[in-house]
């Protein structure tokens, strides 16, 4: 695996956790942003209803209609940006696992494929040695990993 690519494999959970967390963002922002304007406008419209309204009776019950109304609006705001908040921690959670899984993974192969290498270095050195030091002998066993194996 080149360079580059194991940058990238290495990076890819980082840029993953970017995105969830910038469409996790921009969602609620989003909302927030609607949620204002809806704000501002039925502020508006709430300042006419109190202005025409024809005693102290109707402004308290309008003004009784908007804060329910708005109360109503902001808990379902509330409601909606939790769960994207929550949505975004599941996806980024699976990020995390992912790449910890992977991680495990790509070390115990790295692991094997160095104890292979070693294994066949030390095999050959001593296959090396023997010859050198006894040209006529037989070549040792070759060395294994394995802890049962008799020298």
């Amino acid at each position: 695996m080149s360079t580059q690519t194991r940058i990238k494999s290495v990076l890819k959970p980082v840029n993953d956790l970017v995105l969830i967390n910038a469409e996790t963002t921009g969602s609620i922002l989003l909302r927030q942003n609607a949620f204002f304007g809806d704000l501002v406008e039925s502020s508006v419209q709430q300042v006419k209803t109190l202005s025409q309204a024809e005693s102290l009776r109707d402004a308290m019950d309008a003004q009784r209609a908007y804060i329910k109304e708005v109360g109503s609006k902001v808990s379902a705001v509330a409601r909606d940006n939790i769960e994207t908040l929550r949505e975004g921690g599941n996806s980024a959670r699976e990020v995390v696992t992912s790449a910890f899984r992977r991680g495990r993974e790509e070390v115990a192969e790295a692991a094997e494929t160095a104890e292979a290498k070693v294994t066949e270095t030390v095999n050959q050195a001593r296959a090396e040695v023997a010859e050198a030091v006894a040209p006529d002998q037989p070549a040792p066993q070759p060395f294994s990993s394995n802890p049962n194996t008799t020298f």
